[in-house]
């Protein structure tokens, strides 16, 4: 099980080569277990090799607990089961493309 911590939605992030935000926090119901996602945006604006862009999709994990507690700075954090299996991470990845097409989706396995 994992701790996950609820970003702030559209607010910019700076990196070396970039920004990203969070545009949506998101849940879907998958064999009868709700799974956690955020949708972000990301650009790279400040890199030798060019500029870009890109959608991705975080998939936290199927949820155990809501928002069960804070932070230090006063973020929820709810705790998750990681999906390893693959057949569900590949079904699970099938249905957020179908919304979300041409997004970089990538599951969190800690």
């Amino acid at each position: 099980m994992n701790e996950y911590l609820h970003g702030t939605l559209e607010e910019e992030v700076r990196f070396i080569a970039g920004s990203y935000y969070l545009s949506e926090e998101e849940c879907l119901v998958f064999k009868d277990r709700t799974v956690l996602y955020t949708v972000g945006i990301a650009t790279v604006d400040n890199a030798c090799c060019g500029i870009g862009g890109c959608r991705f999709i975080r998939v936290a994990g199927y949820v155990v607990s809501w928002k069960e507690r804070t932070d230090e700075s006063g973020l929820p954090i709810s705790m998750v089961d990681p999906i390893l299996k693959e057949d569900e991470q590949r079904a699970i990845k099938n249905l957020l493309d179908s919304h979300y097409p041409h997004s970089q989706i990538y599951f969190d396995n800690v």
